[in-house]
This record gives C-alpha cells, structure tokens and sequence, in this order.
C-alpha cells in the first residue's frame, strides 16, 4: 500500500548497456512514466488504444518524420538543462541508469533522469525542453498535466518526497523554468487504480480500451491501426446508420455555411476595392478617426517552389538528382456519400 516504507526493485542494473531491442521488451512488461497520460486518456501523442497495441502486440508507434529532431533536441540539452539548475540552486543531481519496479504494483516501471537531495529529502529531477507555442502549460506555476502523471507514476515507484521539472524553451537562462510537485499519496492511490485498471482488465486480459481522447488523436490512432486495403469492400453493421446520415447532414449543414461564408467574402472584397485603389501601389495606408486609428495594406511572403512543368523538365535533364530529392506522398481523405439510385 502507498504511504509504507519500501525500496523499489531493480530490474536493470545499467539501461545504457541495452540494446534498443531489449529496452522495447522491457518497456513492453510493464507501465513507464511516458506511458501513464495516456493510460488516462491526456496524453497529447497517444491514445490508451495506441498504448493497449503497443503493450500487447509489441507495436511501436510509426516514427514522425518531424518527431526524431524535438526528441535528440531534449535528450542533447539534458545536461545543459541540468547544468542551469546547478548553477541557480547550488545543488548537485545525480544521475541513476537503473530501471525501477514498484514491488507491490509490478507493472509500474520507471527510468528516472536524475536525483537530487534537498534539505535531506530526495527529490526526482525531470528534465524537459519546449517550445513558445507549448509555454501557456507552464504559465502561473502549472505543470503540463501529461508530465504531472508522469512524475507521480515516478514518485510512486521510487518512494520520494517529490520531483523537480526543469524545463528549457529558448535560448538563454530567462527561459529557463522550475516546477516542483511533492507527493500527494490520495492522488497517487487514484493514479495506481487507473493504472491497474489498464494493465490487468486490458493488457493482461486482451480487453482494449475504448478512446475518450480528441477526435483527432483517435482518428489518427484509427488510420495508423488499420490501415487502407486497396480495392477490398466490406459490408458495414447497419447499426452505424445513424452515425452515417449524422455525417450527411452535417455536410449538407456545412456546404450551407460555407456558401455563406463565401458571400461574406466577396462583400467584404467590394468593401476594400476602393481602399486598395486609394492605396495607389503604396504598400500601407493609415486612416485616423479621432482616437481611433486604422491600417491597411498589404503583407509580403516569399515562397520557394518548384512548378509542375519545371518538374517535369528537370525529370527529363536531371533525372538523378530528382530520384534524390523530389518525394512522392499518397494521401487519402475519407468520405461518406449517398450513392444515386440505379
């Protein structure tokens, strides 16, 4: 029970002797800390679906081809991160390459990134990187809820007083932050019975969750699962009707406003026509009314691209270097229509 003095187990000595093979099996036995918001269904990656067929079947999320660089990025400035702490609190973090096991909750493992002790307590150190459009998580003294899990799922494990988020999302020190949380054992004993829930009434039963995550992130999870079979036709349930004509009237409902919007436009195109012939080629105008003062012009992108005719022709001359560099993309977008009769 939570609240008891314990040692967590170790199940790995030294993690940085594993292979990536073996790491993955581990991390397929049991619960990590990455794991855990997803389990609850606040995971901004994942669904608990996604999680359920990565911990049964050994599936592992499709590599984003964008992702790998924000992850070497957090793992590279570690030590940086680390070395501003040192540097604000005088306090020295030791690093522990070790796997931990909950010894009465099994499937709750833990990687920790360092410790540190703190007025004779020891504390976890979390080490993150982001970025300005993620900082309104971090802003009045919050905590991503995704990484509160997750430093309580740690917390659990290890028997700590508490964690420290060190966090880094920018360039310099004034955009260094700290958070720290302390343990809170009634939370804790909430986040054990999720996490228990998942691993023996879904894992260990074969049972997976149903998604309660944003529309997106199941949508996604569902394409990634399933995949397209080219040309096969299956015969859908009769129960999805509903869903099916909720689809088509939506449509219907959408193409409607759509058509509004459009003729929003084109009267807000005949309300600045003579604005833009009274700019005359200047490239902004300024009317002042009173206190009140307005600006309009126009607002300069450059783009870099390559036509479709100069493709073609480079296809011809430099066939080499457009195999190299030129990518194909399939993309397909789902549907849902009434077929016309006969």
């Amino acid at each position: 029970m939570t609240g008891r003095s314990y040692e967590p187990e170790v199940v790995v000595e030294d993690i940085t002797k594993l292979t990536e093979k073996e790491w993955k099996e581990y991390r397929y036995q049991g619960i990590g800390g990455s794991d855990v918001a997803a389990v609850f269904g606040t995971s901004p990656w994942k669904t608990a679906r996604d999680l359920y067929e990565e911990k049964v079947f050994g599936k592992d999320p499709e590599p984003e081809d964008d992702g790998w660089v924000a992850k070497e990025i957090g793992k590279r400035l570690e030590e940086l991160v680390v070395q501003i702490f040192m540097k604000k609190t005088g306090l020295r973090p030791y690093a522990v390459r070790k796997m931990f096991r909950h010894p009465d909750y099994p499937f709750m493992l833990a990687n920790v990134d360092f410790f540190v002790e703190v007025n004779g307590e020891i504390y976890i150190i979390e080490c993150k990187t982001s970025f300005s459009f993620h900082m309104e998580e971090w802003e009045d003294g919050g905590i991503p809820r995704h990484y509160e899990l997750q430093g309580r799922h740690y917390m659990a494990v290890t028997n700590v007083k508490g964690v420290i988020f060190l966090c880094l999302h920018g360039n310099n020190e004034n955009t260094f932050i700290m958070r720290s949380m302390v343990r809170d054992l009634d939370l804790e004993e909430e986040l054990i019975e999720q996490e228990d829930w998942f691993w023996n009434r879904c894992v260990r039963e074969g049972k997976p969750p149903e998604y309660t995550e944003p529309i997106q992130l199941v949508l996604r999870s569902i394409r990634d699962r399933l995949g397209v079979k080219d040309s096969q036709v299956v015969e859908l349930p009769k129960e999805l009707s509903g869903c099916v004509t909720e689809y088509l009237d939506l449509k219907k409902r959408k193409s409607e406003l759509d058509k509004q919007s459009k003729e929003i436009e084109e009267r807000m195109k005949s309300a600045y026509a003579p604005v833009q012939e009274a700019l005359k080629g200047a490239e902004k105008g300024v009317l002042v009314l009173g206190d009140v003062r307005y600006q309009a012009g126009y607002t300069k992108r450059v783009t870099t691209s390559i036509n479709k005719e100069s493709l073609e022709a480079m296809g011809i001359l430099h066939p080499d270097i457009c195999r190299e560099y030129a990518k194909t993309s399939v993309s397909r977008s789902f549907y849902i229509k009434q077929e016309k009769a006969g």
